[in-house]
């Protein structure tokens, strides 16, 4: 299993990664969010990784230099030596595995050896084995906000 920048070739994938999430259990997006526009500026931004397994993608998450959830109070650190990783998703045929887990660790690793201190995320309260998988991998719940829609747990990890 690799992580691996995305290529515009891969736009496509991730499209079809976040349709098949969208109106799953869990899962808060809708046709509005995320979009195929969002994917080709992500990849263009150089800001979208895919995860393969034995060459195929099978997730995608996105890490922002500069997020619109800046704003938010309960940031430990947020003097641009952080990154924010959204748009977390793995298709359905490989949920349940861990792979989130090893995506979101190598993701991580990859922003650590970058020098980035922190680690922003938010999780929609309505998906608890996202929060499970945060906490697992050493995130802390630092708060609670309304956004988007949606009821969100504030999660930061310190580098």
């Amino acid at each position: 299993m690799e992580l691996f920048l995305a290529n515009t070739d891969d736009i496509n994938t991730v499209i079809k990664i976040y349709s098949a999430v969208k109106g799953r259990g869990f899962c808060v997006w809708n046709d509005d969010y995320p979009t195929a526009a969002i994917a080709a500026e992500d990849q263009a931004a150089g800001c979208l990784y895919v995860l393969k397994n034995d060459g195929e993608i099978i997730g995608c998450a996105s890490v922002e230099p500069i997020a619109e959830d800046d704003d938010l109070p309960f940031w430990r650190i947020n003097d641009g030596s952080h990154r924010e990783i959204s748009r977390i998703a793995v298709l359905p045929a490989h949920q349940g595995k861990g792979y989130a887990k090893k995506m979101v660790s190598l993701l991580t690793d990859a922003l650590k050896s970058k020098g980035i201190r922190s680690i922003h995320l938010l999780a929609a309260k309505e998906n608890p084995p996202a929060c499970k998988t945060y906490s697992a991998l050493g995130f802390d719940l630092i708060g609670e906000c309304f956004r988007y829609g949606h009821d969100y747990y504030v999660f930061e990890k310190l580098l």
